[in-house]
Order: structure tokens, then sequence, then C-alpha cells
């Protein structure tokens, strides 16, 4: 018996899933996330804005089953009187591979994080609508991720 099919043999029997696997790996997606973010948002820090992680519980369900309760820390960003709280929500979404939610004071959106076919992670801002429609998601990036600090903490 070769070692990948000793190995295969031992997932079988601890009975983990490629669902189990995903929710394994995605309190570390999106903590890697939160450090790209910290590193956008440096000179901020350094001037007086604050970031916190706070720790949280996700209840989900899985779409083919299988019910996953998991601890996850949100990130917290606060100055000029406002915060801004990243909120990772769900790890299976219908509409990419994960799903963080950005509360702030007039504003909702979303991070929808992607996988390519070279198994890269992208992740993707949409503004949430209150109506049933839903505007494009464009790539997060820095730029973008300041406009939605700007706003929410009214700088």
């Amino acid at each position: 018996m070769s070692k990948a099919d000793e190995l295969a043999a031992k997932m079988k029997r601890t009975g983990l899933t490629s669902a189990d696997q995903a929710i394994d790996v995605w309190p570390g997606q999106v903590y890697e996330l939160y450090q790209r973010i910290e590193h956008w948002l440096l000179p901020l820090t350094e001037a007086g804005l604050v970031l916190r992680r706070n720790a949280t519980h996700v209840f989900e369900s899985h779409p083919e089953g299988g019910s996953y309760d998991y601890a996850i820390d949100q990130l917290v960003i606060s100055g000029n009187k406002h915060s801004i709280t990243f909120d990772p929500v769900a790890r299976f979404t219908a509409d990419g591979e994960g799903r963080v939610e950005i509360h702030s004071p007039g504003n909702e959106f979303a991070l929808l994080r992607t996988v390519d076919e070279h198994g890269e992670t992208h992740w993707w801002l949409q503004t949430i609508e209150q109506a049933t429609a839903q505007q494009d998601a464009v790539a997060l990036t820095e730029s973008d991720l300041l406009v939605v600090v700007q706003q929410g903490l009214a700088l």
C-alpha cells in the first residue's frame, strides 16, 4: 500500500470531508485577509486608528448537509468616534468560497472569496443593497478598502 493510500484510508476513518477541511482552513484564510488589511491601514494606525479582533462563533450548514459551529475572529476598526466591523459570516456561499460582511454606519458591504483554477484566493468587494438587486463586485484593492474606511469612519 502506498503512502497516499494509507493517508486516504486514515482520512476515511477520521471522517474528514472536503467540507470539514474547508471549515478547518477558513479562519486562516480570513486572518490572511485581515493581515493584508492591517498592512494597508498601517499609516492610519500610526495616526491613531485602532484595530482589534473580537472572538465570535459562526453556525452554518453546508448545502449538501452537515452543520458547523466554529470560532473565528471579527476585525473591528475604530476611529473618529465610529467603527467598522469585518464579520466572517459564512464559508459556504452560493456566490463564492466564503463571505465576510463589512458593517459600518450607513453602509453595508461584503467581501466575497473566490478561488481560481490555480488555487489562488481572490477577494471581491460588493455593496449590499437593501433592495433585491446587488451591484457587481470589484476586486479588493487598497484604494477601495480605504474608501470603505473613509466612508465608514467619516474621515
